[in-house]
């Protein structure tokens, strides 16, 4: 590599709005507020759209290769779809998978596909890939000089999910003194002449102010958007340019918020309105005490940790369906008690770097908080930023004490809800992240 490095940047967007419309409404009964009024589809109407869905890419390169940010607004992909959509970009630009991340948002408006109740839409299933591959490739013809700069701002607009009750069983609810990331982190990415390429925003809180799930059955959407982030994105281009169309592409991404709600939760649209003005005005903040971060050599890093799941007695498992008979949940768990099953889940984990100073650390499915609290301290790093939701899901990832409530454990770590990993897994993935970091802190130096 020549003595100096010059780094380039491009950024591009698409719109992967679904047209769905619904099946049956048979027992919906939720109404969704729509503009000014109330409104249900009919039977055979499109969904009701409050926001488009968006695919966003930003894309750095250095004088050896390429690393690519993708941001979709979507609940979450399984591995082996996020194989897929990483091969297909892969193709397209040759830049090397194990230098792609792809972080959903975890909006929890995107129709699901696999719903009885919602029509089959083939456009967002099957273009997916395509899509993505189009506009990495639009960063990639549009990359120029660039300089990166990176800032922090305190922010709050969500609260811990987990309450502990008298009984000591954990409740979904607010918990003001349980752990949030009380902060937004920003990457900006700007031109040599000072325009803007595009700017990258994290935050963790899970996009749930719009949605009711106690009425709809099936977890079927009424309703289509991004939820806060979305809003977050619209109230940036009104604060940073004229008539809402400020330069650049703006991206969001989500943090380790499995443990945390935006607030209020089915708060509404105006709610939703303010939390997203909240979290842009935040980012401007940020952006107007940018520190510039040196054009040294990205780096990528990657470890896939095994993680074991917790392995019910036969005693337990009888005694849980005695209480629900009818449990299929329970009856699995059962099954796999008297065959002695081992089971474990992977978590792959990727790091990006720009020199010694910017990290991004990027975890799969729903972590809880506490991790990215901890890379955050742990990290070499002046500045990290710490993604969950990226790469493919590996479901609820809580830590010991959580695990060790045992059938108190609320909805992300009780075996009422799931089967979730060993107690252990904590320690393991605390291991992880920090040989990950410190690996990519000393690699080629």
């Amino acid at each position: 590599m020549s003595d100096k490095t010059e780094l380039k940047a491009g950024a591009a967007e698409t719109v992967i709005t679904p047209k769905v419309v619904l099946k049956s409404l048979a027992d919906v009964n939720w109404i969704g507020e729509v503009g000014d009024g109330y409104y249900t589809p009919k039977e055979g109407e499109l969904i009701p759209l409050y926001g488009d869905l968006y695919a966003r890419v930003l894309v750095l390169e250095d004088n050896e290769g390429s690393l690519a940010i993708v941001t979709l607004d979507m609940t979450e992909i399984s591995y082996e779809r996020t194989d897929v959509l990483l091969q297909s970009i892969h193709q397209a630009t040759g830049i090397p998978k194990e230098n792609i991340v792809i972080n959903c948002s975890h909006t929890h408006n995107e129709p699901d596909e696999s719903d009885p109740n919602i029509k089959e839409a083939p456009s967002f299933e099957s273009e997916l890939a395509g899509h993505l591959a189009a506009i990495t490739k639009n960063a990639i013809d549009n990359l120029q000089p660039a300089t990166i700069h990176v800032g922090r701002e305190p922010v709050q607009i969500a609260y811990n999910r987990r309450f502990m009750k008298d009984d000591g069983e954990i409740t979904m609810a607010p918990n003001p003194k349980g752990p949030i990331v009380p902060w937004v982190d920003v990457l900006g990415a700007y031109g040599s002449s000072g325009e803007r390429i595009g700017v990258l925003f994290s935050y963790a809180a899970h996009p749930v102010i719009i949605m009711d799930f106690d009425h709809a059955p099936s977890h079927v959407q009424t309703v289509v958007g991004p939820d806060y982030p979305g809003f977050a994105i619209g109230h940036l281009r009104g604060l940073l340019g004229e008539n809402g169309e400020a330069e650049g592409v703006f991206m969001f991404a989500q943090g380790c918020s499995a443990n945390i709600n935006g607030f209020p939760l089915r708060g509404g649209f105006g709610a939703c309105d303010a939390a997203g003005l909240s979290l842009a005005a935040a980012v401007k903040r940020a952006m107007g005490e940018f520190e510039t971060v040196p054009p040294t050599p990205l780096k990528s890093q990657s470890m896939t940790l095994s993680l074991p799941l917790q392995r019910p007695t036969v005693k337990l498992c009888k005694q849980l369906l005695v209480e629900e008979p009818g449990s299929l949940h329970y009856q699995r768990l059962l099954e796999r008690a008297e065959n002695d099953v081992r089971e474990s889940i992977p978590l792959p984990m990727r790091a990006f770097a720009v020199g010694d100073e910017l990290c991004i650390l990027s975890l799969p499915g729903e972590m809880f908080a506490e991790y990215q609290l901890f890379a955050d301290e742990i990290s070499p790093f002046k500045h990290t930023l710490v993604f969950g939701y990226t790469n493919g899901n590996s479901g609820y990832i809580a830590t010991k004490k959580d695990y060790d409530l045992g059938l108190a454990g609320g909805y992300e770590a009780s075996l009422k809800h799931r089967l979730p990993p060993e107690p252990s897994v904590e320690g393991h993935i605390q291991e992880g992240i920090t040989r990950l970091l410190s690996e990519l802190k000393y690699a080629n130096n």
